[in-house]
């Protein structure tokens, strides 16, 4: 019983075939296991999925890669074939009677953050000509989305958010403060399905493009959209065909639903349809 139990133990320890970000645990991560059954799954998160990965114990990993952060190879010299699988963005909305367009990542920490270098309370901090009114900044990351700790990573680079922002709020407060409140700012993982405005973002610093984009899914899955991280596919070469029909499935339409639904932004159709047809003639 106990040489059965350190059997158990040791297997528990081995990697499967696809590892990665625990975004992708749930639904997708069941729908590929129904598209390949023999195949073993476990989302338990970047960190370990990359370790995986790179150990050579696994055979594609789906990872969160913040920019000029190098791209994980396993330890043979084995082809990996890299996908922008999806994104992980915060957009950023208001109300529809707010005169301002567009918005830089320096006026969304003066707006949101504890120890910003410049305070923004007021509209007309951020935008002169603006009427004098209270901002009414909140953060709405539902359960299984990452929008507060995405925004807290690249716009707040680590500080903790101003002791006015309500963190967290409900879907339906977010919809309520976007339509009753004028001077709301908020971030959402989705635009907003009603009432309320998308702010283009541009990212402003000092080397950095100053055009400010929409986060439609193009903008995203080019990168042009700043307020993103993408969700990157690696996969070995000489695992392909063992991996076909699962990789088939997560570059579905039914896959792509499922990881919108989770708040994701899955990549362009075009671009799915172009990744399975680089599958079919290797």
């Amino acid at each position: 019983m106990r040489v059965f139990a350190v059997f158990l133990f040791c297997a528990s320890l081995g990697a499967a075939d696809f590892v990665g970000s625990d975004l992708l645990a749930g639904s997708v991560a069941r729908g590929l296991e129904k598209a390949g059954p023999t195949l073993s799954i476990d989302f338990a998160g970047t960190l370990p999925g990359r370790r995986d990965f790179q150990q050579g114990s696994a055979s594609a990993a789906v990872l969160m890669l913040r920019a000029r952060e190098v791209a994980p190879a396993p330890p043979t010299k084995v082809g990996v074939i890299e996908f922008r699988l999806a994104s992980c963005a915060v957009v950023v909305a208001t109300h529809v009677g707010n005169r301002l367009d567009h918005i830089t990542l320096e006026q969304l920490s003066s707006a949101f953050a504890r120890d910003a270098r410049i305070l923004a309370r007021n509209w007309n901090d951020i935008d002169p000509a603006a009427r004098s009114e209270l901002m009414t900044p909140a953060v709405s990351s539902p359960a299984g989305t990452l929008t507060l700790e995405v925004f807290q990573g690249l716009v707040l680079e680590g500080q903790p958010f101003r002791t006015d922002v309500r963190l967290r709020v409900e879907p339906e407060l977010a919809a309520d403060l976007l339509a009753s409140r004028s001077g709301s700012i908020l971030l959402l993982p989705r635009p907003p399905a009603g009432r309320g405005k998308v702010l283009q973002v541009a990212d402003g610093r000092p080397g950095r493009p100053s055009t400010a984009y929409g986060p439609d899914e193009n903008n995203v899955h080019n990168g042009d959209y700043p307020l993103q991280v993408p969700l990157l596919l690696f996969v070995r070469q000489d695992k392909l065909e063992e991996l076909r029909p699962a990789l088939r499935w997560l570059f579905s339409d039914e896959a792509a639903a499922l990881l919108e639904k989770q708040g994701l932004y899955p990549a362009p159709r075009p671009a799915r349809l172009r990744f399975v047809q680089r599958l079919d003639t290797r």
